[in-house]
């Protein structure tokens, strides 16, 4: 199970899945414009593949002027 940690939303999800971020992010409805994806500690694109046992978190990107 990939263990998701949505920060916006404080809450985590355990999900059976494998396969690229950008699809993980896609089924939760997650934008992947809004998070910056870390996964097992380190900072990753969308692209990079997720399987049993990763750790992600979600982190809100935050934008001002």
């Amino acid at each position: 199970m990939v263990t998701v940690f949505i920060e916006r939303e404080k809450r985590t999800v355990e999900w059976e899945f494998s396969g690229r971020i950008r699809d993980l992010l896609a089924a939760l409805r997650v934008n992947p414009e809004t998070v910056v994806v870390v996964k097992n500690g380190e900072v990753v694109s969308e692209d990079e593949r997720c399987a049993a046992e990763d750790e992600l978190k979600l982190l809100s990107v935050i934008s001002g002027g």
